[in-house]
């Protein structure tokens, strides 16, 4: 059977902020009953903590140092292949809406881009010898409240997507894929009042770990690049209230869409997946943004609901996002491309296969906020994190979910930190990569004062 994809992702959506998920405060009740109709992943990831890497990484089914878009400096520009560009040529409409965080100059493979929300290029990533502390990051936290600032083009993202809903209502030749990018619950943190006021500010929870009990020096890079420390408790709780807000103010736009699907009849033969591009720390472990390698802002959301889909089903199996591309195309009934690295998972969503624990998941960040790029590998009940310069971390999730408890100096683990340190060089090797990293960073950034000091 082939089918449709209703693909929705949007950006810096933790996993945990969702009612589904068990949060005590965020409500989502649409995303909620997405997970009642189909199948949530509770162990799925992104391939890289930032916009661009990631979006970069998911568009062509690759990893980050596969493809060498480092950071958000570098949009991704078409090349390699999207796999967009490889289901338009064997006849698979392909349709984009809202924010993609491509190269606007290039042709990207996503030919049929509606309201394409361009955010810019970000040169801080080039800048990481030494780091510095981001210009005017504390006031990103110090603003956080209700406004009006994402409701115009996020209103114009929904009814484009109802649109184009409505207009293959009944003329359906062969599959589509509408891949509808919502830019919330992202920075500013900005919600509707409406939204807002669901949360008052004297019943949000506080982050924990903060100011952090645990000291690791790449964190410490992040946490004076971001300046999120010592903050009043009054800023702390507006940032929670303001970014629960937007995270119900996106869960009501997808209620929105998935209603206009169900009407237009066209929900009986359309694939619908939830995911995010990244995770978000919104203080705990007095981190902000992403960026680092905790649950939050490495995990992301994964929900898949329709035929054929398992209904209420709740999966652990590792998943991350290039494993979306041949996900798709199975899907649209397309064979996937050989380059791609990821493996179709449609059939664990319809629960006919698992995936075992011995299968690892690798993410990677390159960018602002640390000298020295960050590798984890997740496998089994494990993540193990590498810093080329820096130690290694090891947590064990099971037995500590909030990662409190760093495992890498106890003796009783030195075996399984081999196995996945054996693991990670398996996949890449981290240190050649790390400096390829930096050398192009430097070339990009002599490029870049160049260009500022021709002007």
């Amino acid at each position: 059977m082939r089918l449709n994809v209703l693909l929705i992702m949007s950006d810096e959506h933790r996993r945990d902020a969702m009612g589904c998920s068990g949060h005590p405060v965020v409500q989502t009740p649409y995303l909620d009953n997405l997970g009642r109709k189909g199948t949530r992943f509770t162990n799925a990831y992104c391939n890289s903590p930032l916009c661009i890497p990631s979006r970069a990484s998911f568009a062509t089914g690759r990893h980050v140092h596969e493809i060498e878009y480092w950071d958000n400096d570098k949009p991704y520009s078409g090349t390699p292949n999207s796999w967009g560009s490889y289901l338009d040529e064997r006849g698979v409409k392909v349709v984009t809406i809202g924010k993609l965080h491509f190269d606007p100059s290039k042709t990207n493979g996503f030919m049929d881009q509606r309201y394409p929300r361009q955010t810019g290029n970000d040169p801080a990533g080039l800048y990481r010898e030494p780091v510095q502390k981001r210009e005017q990051a504390r006031s990103r936290f110090e603003e956080a409240g209700s406004g009006d600032s994402w409701v115009q083009s996020t209103e114009l993202e929904t009814q484009a997507a109802i649109d184009f809903i409505a207009s293959e209502a009944g003329q359906q030749e062969s599959p589509w894929v509408l891949w509808l990018n919502y830019l919330p619950p992202h920075f500013p943190l900005i919600a509707p009042p409406s939204f807002y006021d669901l949360y008052p500010e004297d019943r949000v929870d506080l982050p924990y770990d903060y100011p952090s009990k645990e000291y690791h020096p790449a964190m410490e890079e992040l946490r004076n690049h971001f300046d999120g420390r010592n903050l009043d408790e009054s800023i702390l709780r507006r940032t929670r209230a303001a970014y629960y807000g937007l995270v119900t103010y996106i869960d009501n736009q997808i209620g929105r869409v998935v209603q206009a699907l169900e009407q237009s009849g066209l929900a009986e033969n359309t694939l619908i997946v939830y995911t995010s591009d990244h995770g978000e720390l919104l203080g705990d472990h007095e981190l902000w943004w992403k960026s680092a390698m905790y649950e939050q802002s490495v995990g992301i959301p994964l929900i898949m609901a329709g035929p054929t889909i398992a209904r209420n089903a709740v999966r652990s199996d590792p998943i991350s996002l290039i494993d979306l591309a041949p996900t798709i195309a199975e899907a649209v009934g397309v064979a996937p491309d050989p380059v791609w690295q990821g493996r179709s998972f449609l059939s664990v969503a319809q629960g006919q296969e698992y995936r075992p624990v011995s299968e690892s998941i690798l993410s990677q960040y390159h960018a602002h906020g640390v000298s020295h790029g960050i590798f984890m590998i997740r496998k089994g009940r494990f993540k193990y994190i590498y810093y080329p310069s820096f130690p290694a971390q090891l947590f064990d999730l099971d037995a500590d979910p909030l990662e409190m408890h760093d495992l890498s100096t106890v003796s009783d683990y030195a075996s399984i930190i081999a196995e996945l340190h054996a693991e990670l060089i398996r996949r890449v090797d981290p240190d050649a990569v790390d400096q390829r990293a930096l050398a192009n960073q430097r070339e990009r950034r002599r490029a870049y004062k160049a260009s500022i000091g021709s002007h």
